[in-house]
């Protein structure tokens, strides 16, 4: 069993990216879980702990949760910026000229430091998609097109081989440092 989730603000495509991989894959052997359609993350968990099969969960909120993070085996994020985020988000309202100011009022009262939150939380995320590419790369990497089923690596790749972690970094023995510039200092005379 893979556990496939997809994160992103609220505004962004994350639900789309979803739906496009599980159309993709034997609907017998997957499920497609909604994180909106649960009323606790708690419940949510126990969905995607007791599934059987395949899963694709997706949210904007999945990846703030710890326990529900851990359960995760590949983890995607979907950037979008603030702007769009905003834009998409009023376009989901029919008659929005109507209540404009009240849609606006939540979307910054609400939507917006929920969103900033949620950026934050793609750290966590093994895959980043930017905004202005097309899903078609990233779906390749995820989905196995011949048994139709979520792709299943063996080992963990590194999630940017050019970047390592603080704690992954040589020590520095700073005393040496501090010596190396006492050496130097002693070469030249300053008292001239």
């Amino acid at each position: 069993m893979t556990i496939l989730a997809v994160c992103g603000p609220i505004g962004s495509d994350f639900k789309g990216l979803s739906e496009r991989c599980y159309s993709l894959l034997k609907q017998e052997t997957t499920v497609l879980i909604d994180s909106s359609s649960f009323d606790s993350m708690e419940l949510l968990l126990a969905a995607v702990e007791n599934a059987q099969r395949d899963v694709i969960v997706f949210g904007p909120d999945i990846f703030l949760e710890e326990k529900l993070r851990a359960k995760f085996d590949i983890k995607v994020f979907v950037e979008m910026d603030s702007d769009l985020c905003l834009s998409n988000y009023l376009k989901t309202f029919k008659s929005c000229a109507e209540n404009l100011e009240q849609h606006l009022n939540d979307y910054f009262s609400l939507i917006q430091p929920l969103n900033e939150k949620i950026r934050f939380s793609a750290k966590f995320a093994n895959l980043r998609r930017p905004q202005a590419s097309s899903n078609d790369k990233l779906i390749d990497l995820l989905v196995d097109e011949k048994s139709k089923t979520l792709n299943k690596y063996q080992i963990s790749l590194p999630r940017d081989m050019f970047w390592k972690p603080a704690s992954q970094q040589q020590p520095t023995d700073s005393n040496k440092m501090v010596d190396s510039v006492e050496c130097s200092k002693s070469e030249f005379n300053w008292d001239q």
